[in-house]
């Protein structure tokens, strides 16, 4: 069984929690369309959100604010322990649930639909990684290719339960320091950063492989993201074959609406009209 965990940041540190929810509702719409019926999906936060799908698991935790400072953007090292903590009770209860593999799934992305049957096709494998997304822009209805994808967005990697290793003195009850005293550095590395797990694994012999397909869709320009990552200039209209296999709605069929998803957003010209101006004054 395929397992998508998927965590929530503290209500302290939302912009609109109740925005946090509408994002969650979406990814959860997303991960439910899966083709292949073997999966289950963990929700883990402080907050139980006021409409969960029938059949999505919740795992209340109360490990305090990751920061004392309000709102989205807490730096770095607040968001690695707070989300890799919720990440590994996550993983603990899918595991005690059978889950032979896990996917961590940032709470406002989209998976393909395909995912649980490549899981079941191969349930030995040690996992896969995403090479190929998308970056996708729901307010301009536009997606951009994004290679290597997996070194840009937490929602990257399939990994077989048990190569993160035993865990024999924790559940799902366990606090911050308990998890912190067992897993030391590998708390942050492995479960709050999604930078380093492919790498890891290929260094100890258990090698992930690239998903042969474009898997996972990176939303933004949410204002709840903790980076500042966006489309990056031009785009493309959200195909119906994209909308089927993501969960998400395509583009308008008017010429306004594709040409606003191909043309690049306002951060992007004022980015390229400073470095152009940049470079006027260097020269």
């Amino acid at each position: 069984m395929l397992a998508f965990v998927t965590s929530l940041r503290h209500p302290q540190n939302s912009g609109d929690y109740r925005r946090v929810e509408r994002l969650l509702d979406d990814t959860l719409k997303s991960l439910l369309r899966q083709d292949h019926d073997d999966f289950g999906i963990w929700v883990v936060g402080n907050r139980e959100p006021a409409h969960l799908p029938r059949g999505v698991h919740y795992v209340d935790v109360r490990f305090p604010p990751p920061s004392a400072k309000a709102g989205p953007r807490t730096g770095r090292d607040a968001v690695l322990l707070d989300k890799g903590t919720k990440l590994v009770i996550g993983l603990l209860a899918a595991r005690a649930a059978g889950a032979s593999h896990v996917m961590f799934v940032d709470a406002d992305d989209f998976v393909s639909r395909r995912l649980a049957g490549l899981v079941a096709g191969d349930p030995h494998a040690n996992g896969w990684y995403v090479e190929r997304g998308w970056r996708y822009n729901a307010d301009r209805a536009a997606v951009r290719p994004q290679r290597r994808f997996h070194t840009r967005c937490g929602t990257a990697h399939i990994v077989r339960t048990d190569l993160f290793g035993d865990f024999a003195d924790l559940d799902v009850r366990s606090s911050q320091a308990d998890l912190q005293a067992t897993l030391g550095g590998r708390l942050e590395r492995l479960f709050g950063s999604h930078l380093h797990l492919a790498a890891d694994l290929a260094r100890a012999g258990t090698p992930l492989r690239p998903i042969p397909f474009p898997a996972a869709l990176y939303r933004l320009g949410t204002g709840e993201n903790h980076s500042w990552n966006g489309m990056g200039g031009l785009g493309r209209p959200v195909t119906q074959a994209i909308a089927d296999e993501f969960g998400v709605e395509p583009t308008p069929r008017t010429a306004g609406a594709v040409l606003r998803a191909v043309s690049p957003g306002g951060a992007a010209v004022r980015h390229r009209v400073q470095r152009l101006r940049a470079l006027t004054e260097r020269t």
